[in-house]
């Protein structure tokens, strides 16, 4: 047998191989592109180094490097502040994938065992909905660890390692197996005694109450007049919170008219704190269950979405 025909079995040496993606990286340009993917999310070299335990001079020097070597600028630099050229952008999006692969490939390999499920939800859905709920999950799945982060961002499995999340949005997600959990009206409401006072009884009376926005849906409330048929009023004034958990709570404590989620005032309802100021409901969208096609095999995953769907099948 020829020396250039290796017996079977046998594995060539790998050394020398730099047609070898992973051998073809240095510890370099590894630590490189991490400080660059990290820089890209923060949109801060001090940040950054923060995050990665070393100096801002050593996260500079690295990115500087990692520009030199690919012969384009990766960044526009501002006093403390940096954000990505178009090439920036187009390596950010490869980089995202990768590092974010690693992550969950490492996670499955670690938790292999412990049934470890993360999960990324939206603040309301998660106050009003599910962490009520998870005392009935957490004893029926004992052997099932839950990790959840809250975020007023849909998760995005391309740069996040969570294994599903709870996302919104007015139609399926795509990319993603997605199960409908329910559909979200938003509805004008009030302290009762600030509805007393200010006479709210009609559309156009809601103009002489502080309209509270939430900052990430900035068109709630035009859209929620225009379904009503009526021009937005002239509010005396605003509040702008980021959160509708955080504008349901202004409104309960009398500070003006916000637009809450339906079916998530149940219980404020019924304690008296709030009130529907008009029967009018905007359909805004639905929350959705979302996970990346490969996490079918996740048992953790599956036992939670089954329960998931059955609490939602339950009449309250």
């Amino acid at each position: 047998m020829s020396r250039n025909n290796p017996k079977p079995g046998r594995r060539r040496p790998l050394q020398g191989r730099d047609d070898l993606a992973a051998a073809s990286l240095r510890p370099a340009h590894l630590l490189a592109l991490q400080a660059f993917d990290v820089a890209v999310r923060l949109g801060s070299f001090k940040e950054t180094a923060d995050v990665l335990n070393v100096s801002a001079s050593a996260i500079s020097h690295r990115i500087r490097n990692l520009e030199v070597h690919l012969g384009v600028a990766l960044f526009h630099r501002a006093h403390r502040v940096v954000r990505p050229t178009h090439a920036g952008e187009r390596l950010a999006a490869a980089t995202g994938r990768a590092f974010a692969l690693l992550a969950q490939a490492e996670s499955a390999v670690g938790a292999a065992g412990q049934h470890r499920l993360r999960l990324k939800v939206l603040p309301q859905f998660a106050s009003a909905w599910l962490i009520p709920r998870l005392s009935s999950f957490l004893t029926q799945h004992s052997g099932i660890d839950l990790a959840i982060e809250t975020s007023n961002r849909n998760v995005d499995f391309d740069t996040e390692t969570f294994d599903a999340g709870i996302s919104f949005g007015p139609d399926k997600p795509e990319g993603v197996v997605a199960n409908r959990l329910m559909d979200v009206r938003t509805v004008p409401v009030g302290a009762p005694a600030l509805a007393r006072r200010l006479k709210l009884r009609t559309t156009a009376d809601l103009g002489r109450a502080a309209l509270i926005h939430v900052t990430t849906f900035p068109a709630a409330w035009p859209l929620w007049f225009r379904h009503a048929g009526e021009p937005v009023p002239p509010a005396t004034r605003a509040i702008s919170v980021d959160s509708f958990v955080a504008a349901l709570q202004a409104a309960e404590r009398g500070a003006g008219v916000a637009l809450a989620l339906e079916p998530f005032i149940g219980e404020s309802e019924r304690r008296g704190t709030i009130r529907r100021l008009l029967p009018v409901g905007h359909v805004t969208g639905s929350y959705w269950l979302v996970h990346p096609p490969g996490a079918q095999r996740n048992r953790a995953l599956q036992t939670f979405k089954k329960w998931l769907l059955g609490e939602l099948a339950r009449p309250d």
